[in-house]
């Protein structure tokens, strides 16, 4: 049965860049990426917005407060570049003389066509305290900067610059129960019931599954749930499905949490 839990605000905004690179947690040799922004990256990109200190604002992004969607917009695929990294123990070993560099290999996110293509993502925030929602949307109604190619923010790194366009402030409800629909946004393995293979037999799907990390506490230690499987479509088309849970927007829209 299908159970209209919530009606919440819902902030929507792009995030955009040539290439990007989120380091998975568990890479070590090789610096592997996902293929989205991690909810982690998503939070501190937002706690940036709002001049939040560097490690301070961990508890005010944990799930029960704070709810982030992601989609990919553009097709994406990865591929494996050398870097030169020094080897620097003190400030003295920035000229690089100590040894010669260290070649690691790289994984970069990038559009599949690089030349006149951006990596793109959507993304949904919602929050319980409203004047955090406030805030925002007064930054991104007031200010230009945050509208064009001037913000200084990486996407994962900071050498991969990006920056952010304001979409708009849209409600949505809460939908709890088993409900067939088009999903734009990542979809958590958790709430997916059933994929509707049979209406993208037709269509090109590239789905990923994989691992992210979705908050921190205090001590930057992942929490009990701080982690969880997501499918993610990469051909940046509406995934159709069965979920248990899902948000559904004044635009007519769907989509689901990163919980």
């Amino acid at each position: 049965m299908m159970e209209k839990k919530e009606t919440v605000s819902v902030l929507v905004f792009d995030l955009k860049g040539k290439m990007a690179h989120f380091r998975k947690y568990y890479s070590n040799s090789s610096c592997l990426s996902y293929y989205i922004p991690p909810r982690t990256t998503i939070t501190g990109i937002i706690a940036g917005l709002l001049g939040q200190p560097r490690d301070t604002y961990y508890e005010d992004f944990l799930l029960e407060r704070c709810n982030i969607g992601v989609a990919v917009l553009s097709p994406l695929k990865k591929i494996i570049q050398k870097m030169n990294y020094l080897h620097v123990e003190s400030v003295n070993d920035l000229n690089g003389y100590k040894g010669l560099p260290s070649q690691t290999p790289v994984e970069l996110v990038i559009p599949q066509n690089i030349r006149n293509g951006e990596v793109c993502y959507r993304i949904w925030f919602s929050h319980q305290d409203r004047e955090i929602i406030s805030r925002l949307t007064e930054l991104f109604s007031c200010s230009p900067a945050y509208l064009s190619r001037g913000v200084s923010l990486g996407l994962g790194c900071a050498q991969y610059l990006g920056w952010l366009e304001y979409v708009g402030l849209f409600e949505g409800n809460v939908i709890i129960g088993d409900v067939e629909t088009e999903i734009m946004s990542v979809i958590p393995k958790s709430v997916l019931k059933y994929l509707q293979t049979d209406k993208i037999k037709n269509s090109t799907y590239y789905l990923v599954k994989e691992d992210i990390p979705l908050e921190f506490d205090k001590d930057r230690n992942i929490t009990l749930k701080g982690k969880a499987d997501m499918i993610i479509n990469l051909t940046a088309s509406p995934i159709p499905a069965i979920v248990s849970k899902h948000v559904k927007l004044n635009d007519e829209s769907s989509i689901c949490w990163l919980e």
